[in-house]
């Protein structure tokens, strides 16, 4: 492998790292699958990450960036407004698809590591070792596709004209991929600042911060901890009604008006 990835020689099963993928493969053939479906492993930690080295050598016919496990997100900046998307286990990534130039626009990318992350290298040779199984190749394309999905949904969430509603839709879809149901709602398990928050939703970081007040005080999404926010049965139970998220509200007492 070219320099940036001979560094790190680890290797990974894809389908061990991924078993959703051995779907559609003959039983007979899933040993020989999940040898065949060997990948070198880039392991980045935080704070952020830089893709250059690993796109200096990448060439037509690799698939791209799978990541195994961990969270970052890749921030978009415009002037002086950011926006990002996260990227978590199943997803993959091709930084090396430059998003060109907007000129005169000064836009800026990079990408922020929330928990330390391991990537697979789908090269061309991973490609061709695979190639007798077109079922793992067809789930990892309905993975960008299901991708596609969620973006377009939190775009429709950034429309909303208020914070405290686009914040607890957003925490709704967040928790359909992270969450874990517990007697008293969903917990999700994501270390999201203020400011990350702001960026997801198109609010300005103080914005964020009185929403999710508004939204604690009315015992609809709380933060346990720094990396962990429970979406109460009561916010499941308001989600059903989108229509009225934003009467949403609270008095200093707690009392929730609407």
């Amino acid at each position: 492998m070219a320099s940036g990835l001979d560094s790190a020689r680890q290797t990974v099963s894809l389908i061990d790292a991924d078993p959703d993928l051995a779907a559609g493969i003959p039983a007979d053939d899933l040993e020989t699958a999940r040898r065949r479906a060997v990948a070198t492993v880039v392991e980045v930690g935080p704070p952020d990450w830089d893709p250059r080295p690993v796109s200096a050598v990448a060439e037509p016919g690799w698939l791209g960036l799978f990541l195994i496990d961990g969270l970052m997100l890749r921030r978009v900046t415009v002037g002086k407004r950011a926006a990002c998307e996260l990227f978590g286990p199943s997803d993959l990534l091709r930084p090396w698809d430059a998003d060109g130039e907007y000129e005169p626009l000064p836009i800026e990318i990079d990408w922020l590591v929330l928990k330390p992350v391991r990537l697979a290298v789908l090269d061309a040779a991973f490609v061709l070792r695979i190639a007798p199984w077109p079922s793992i190749n067809s789930r990892i394309v309905s993975r960008v596709v299901q991708r596609a999905r969620y973006l377009c949904l939190t775009e429709a969430v950034m429309h909303l004209p208020r914070a405290h509603p686009r914040l607890l839709i957003l925490f709704l879809l967040l928790a359909e991929r992270w969450g874990k149901v517990g007697p008293d709602g969903v917990r999700v398990s994501l270390p999201l600042t203020h400011e990350v928050l702001g960026m997801l939703i198109g609010a300005q970081r103080p914005t964020v911060t009185i929403a999710l007040q508004r939204l604690a005080r009315a015992g609809l999404l709380t933060r346990e901890r720094t990396d962990r926010w429970l979406l109460t049965n009561a916010a499941m139970e308001r989600l059903k009604h989108p229509e009225r998220l934003a009467l949403i509200d609270a008095d200093d007492d707690g009392e929730e008006l609407a």
